[in-house]
């Protein structure tokens, strides 16, 4: 069997860490041809990071163990990181992941560690799909950000009413938008009157 590991690092890290004793520490000896260590920001995701790819693809072979050490070294999300980890199962490499478990990941502490990934994963799925508005209760998450644009013609009501005398406030409670909206539309279309005078 031979031991692996890799090694997930900052760009532009200052510090000079030597991984070598790290693993050293915790009693596995690896030697230093086998220590991948690849700068990559924790969001990137698994596509770019070619070295771990490469690792997986064409480095590990049945059999051998990989030592990584947290579950950050496998991806940018837990899907990612949950498929990352089903890939490296189907060729019967022997994972540590040090910040779940300094043993290897077999029998019992196997099915809690995919477990406990396949919930994060499909929590975050939810998470991402209910942000997106493509959740079945999203129409009950109250919305961010600046409110509905009015209609083209809903625009040209609003500042011929207010040419005659309506009130922000009486437009904003007409159209069920904040007197913010309104006062926005007024200023475009003053700024717009003003850029034409000084074109004539």
């Amino acid at each position: 069997m031979r031991t692996y590991a890799y090694v997930r690092v900052d760009p532009n890290t200052q510090e000079n860490f030597n991984y070598l004793s790290f693993f050293q520490n915790f009693g596995y000896s690896i030697p230093s041809q086998r220590l991948i260590v690849e700068e990559v920001a924790v969001d990137t995701s698994i596509i770019y990071r070619d070295k771990l790819i490469n690792l997986i693809n064409y480095g590990l072979e049945t059999g051998d163990l990989l030592i990584f050490k947290g579950i950050d070294c496998l991806g940018s999300s837990f899907d990612e990181i949950y498929n990352t980890v089903n890939t490296i199962e189907e060729k019967k490499i022997t994972l540590i992941c040090l910040d779940f478990s300094k043993k290897e990941i077999t029998d019992d502490l196997k099915l809690i560690f995919f477990h406990f990934l396949k919930l994060c994963s499909s929590f975050e799925s939810k998470l991402k799909n209910k942000r997106k508005g493509n959740h079945p209760s999203s129409s009950f998450v109250k919305k961010v950000g600046r409110p509905e644009i009015l209609t083209a013609n809903q625009k040209e009501e609003v500042l011929d009413k207010f040419k005659k005398g309506y009130s922000v406030y009486a437009l904003a409670k007409e159209y069920s938008v904040t007197r913010t909206v309104i006062q926005r539309l007024l200023d475009k279309s003053t700024k717009s009157l003003k850029s034409i005078k000084r074109v004539q």
